[in-house]
């Protein structure tokens, strides 16, 4: 169900309202933060389980890291996948737009299920509009087509999701604390490099993001910058969690 390596994220399109930060961000290499690995170590965990420990930073070419990460991976017989996360940011850094982990799924992977806020987009500073429920669409009905392409379609305080084909073959993602879940036919890199809709290139894979947490939208094209509480400004965090292989008819 994945076609192509997990990756931490933290990089999201600039949104009209990012104009001014965005320069900040990309001057610190946010949009081209690349991992390097100082260790990895593996343990065996009973008969059907292993432990993965990866210590890692995350940073833009000759730049310093923004932030260092200790990641512990559990991988049951079963195909479940724990994932537990310690983060530690640069303190001279901006803030963050986004920390989390991206997912590229395969072709066909089309229907979204998930219970959060919705049945739209909504952030951290945006979800008046929205109300928390069971909702069920299709990627492309996660996409809001803005006409200057950027960051949308995430949905904020989700608790569980659910990505499938249509044979019901999918992952279910979940964990002891909501995040922020979007999934779309497009990386953020083509989002940000995509100056109107018609340069947009649909891919065929689904690419999801589970995050942490992700700045909030704010007003800055034309009002204040955006407010503090709103803001991934924390130095120290933790993240946690649960990736399971399902058939929906089992779920």
């Amino acid at each position: 169900m994945l076609s192509a390596p997990a990756k931490f994220n933290i990089w999201r399109a600039p949104t009209d309202n990012d104009r001014n930060i965005k320069t900040k961000w990309m001057t610190e290499g946010f949009d081209r933060a690349q991992m390097k690995v100082y260790s990895c170590s593996w343990e065996k965990k009973g008969n059907t389980a292993v432990e993965i420990a990866v210590n890692f930073s995350l940073g833009g070419y000759i730049r310093y890291p923004i932030l260092h990460g200790e990641a512990l991976w559990r991988i049951e017989g079963s195909g479940e996948i724990a994932l537990r996360v310690q983060v530690k940011v640069r303190e001279q850094v901006e803030f963050l737009p986004r920390f989390g982990l991206q997912l590229t799924m395969p072709r066909g992977t089309e229907e979204v299920e998930y219970f959060g806020f919705g049945p739209h987009e909504s952030y951290i500073d945006k979800k008046q509009s929205v109300r928390k429920g069971k909702y069920l669409l299709t990627v492309d009905e996660m996409f809001q087509n803005y006409i200057m392409p950027q960051e949308n379609g995430s949905r904020y305080g989700t608790e569980w999701a659910v990505v499938s084909n249509k044979l019901g073959m999918g992952l279910h993602f979940s964990g002891p604390a909501a995040f922020s879940f979007q999934a779309l036919h497009y990386t953020p890199e083509d989002l940000t490099a995509a100056a109107h809709t018609y340069e947009l290139v649909k891919r065929k894979e689904t690419i999801v993001h589970l995050d942490y947490k992700m700045s909030g939208v704010g007003s800055n094209s034309c009002g204040p910058e955006l407010l503090e509480p709103y803001r991934l400004k924390e130095k120290e965090f933790a993240f946690e969690l649960r990736i399971v292989p399902v058939f929906k008819e089992d779920f």
